[in-house]
């Protein structure tokens, strides 16, 4: 669906490749606004996994084929690489020269990434301190990541198989907090609650300082849905999605107590991250912001808020995104689980 026309040098893709799914969002600036013109995806590829999957051009033609049916046209390209991939720390340096502290950052970088800096693609950022200012000496916090050369290769080739420009390649998380928190600095914790992973990150100046994965997650559901109700799996992820029973903390109906037992690694994992972020004396967590395909689950973010005893709500990765009105629904409920997408076209806009 193009939303408005414009030339492709103006246009700016977020390409988000997950497990059995495949989102692109297409965005423009204009008179120093975000607009949406495009976006597409393909959800519950029976069979594939895109992420087990080296083959570059079968990859390359898959992102092609969604652009194509969309009507897509732009070719700049920032894209995601998966959080479970991608290793992160917080290291402590001595120094912020130039000449000085790629040194300091590669010998830090031995001490926690545990495979070869040989054979990664280090990137790092430095972390403010509580007054919102980057020190220039001392003790230096900074954000350290490192992705596997071999995985920054294949998505390079992937981009370059399909004819497209590659402009960045970036971690979900950091997607996420541009599209939801954009330049809210407060602390938060980001859950997204994907097709076949659950992340937890705890976001303390728009850097995630503790992460965690589950394997519950959006299909957990699914499966659980379709056993108890003699469904197929693709009828189960229906009614899921009209789901019209409501989770209730004393709920004592079969169906709304099946779901809150599923979900109930999530919500123990949430409580043990905000209690090791407190006792760490790191601060505390203001609110528990919802994204992913699983977000959307029927009270989801009320049952949580009466569980945790704090604000949980469903993230709205368009708050910075100009559209038609009329499209506000639809883009609601797809919103959740094209945030990551969403974060991405926005990096080289921002």
């Amino acid at each position: 669906m193009g939303l408005f026309s414009s030339s492709n040098d103006r246009l700016f893709l977020g390409v988000d490749i997950g497990d059995s799914s495949l989102k692109i969002v297409e965005l423009k600036k204009k008179n120093r606004q975000i607009h949406l013109v495009n976006y597409a995806f393909s959800e519950n590829v029976s069979g594939v996994n895109f992420m087990k999957i080296d083959d570059v051009n079968y990859l390359a033609r898959a992102v092609n084929k969604v652009r194509t049916e969309a009507k897509i046209t732009g070719n700049k390209v920032t894209a995601s690489l998966p959080t479970f991939a991608v290793f992160s720390s917080i290291i402590n340096i001595n120094t912020t020269d130039k000449k000085k502290i790629n040194a300091e950052i590669n010998e830090e970088a031995k001490k926690v990434i545990p495979l070869p800096l040989e054979e990664m693609t280090l990137d790092w950022r430095i972390i403010p301190n509580k007054k919102g200012k980057v020190p220039n000496k001392g003790n230096v916090q900074v954000f350290l990541t490192g992705s596997p050369k071999k995985l920054v290769r294949k998505y390079i080739d992937i981009f370059k198989a399909a004819k497209l420009n590659l402009t960045s390649l970036e971690t979900e998380t950091f997607s996420l907090v541009r599209s939801l928190l954009g330049n809210d600095k407060s602390t938060v914790m980001i859950v997204e609650i994907g097709a076949n992973s659950t992340d937890l990150s705890i976001i303390k100046n728009s850097i995630p300082v503790l992460n965690r994965s589950l394997v519950v997650c959006a299909s957990t559901l699914t499966k659980v849905l379709a056993k108890k109700l003699g469904l197929s799996l693709a009828q189960a992820e229906q009614f899921k999605l009209d789901l019209s029973v409501s989770l209730k903390v004393d709920s004592s109906e079969s169906l709304p107590r099946l779901l809150i037992k599923t979900l109930e690694p999530i919500v123990t994992e949430i409580k043990y991250m905000l209690d090791f972020f407190r006792s760490q004396n790191k601060g505390t967590v203001e609110k528990i912001i919802l994204s992913g395909g699983g977000a959307l689950l029927l009270n989801l973010a009320d049952y949580l808020t009466q569980r945790l005893n704090i604000q949980v709500i469903v993230g709205d990765p368009w708050n910075r995104v100009h559209f038609p009105a009329e499209l506000k629904p639809v883009l609601n409920e797809v919103g959740p689980s094209l945030a990551v997408a969403i974060g991405l076209a926005m990096r080289e806009i921002d």
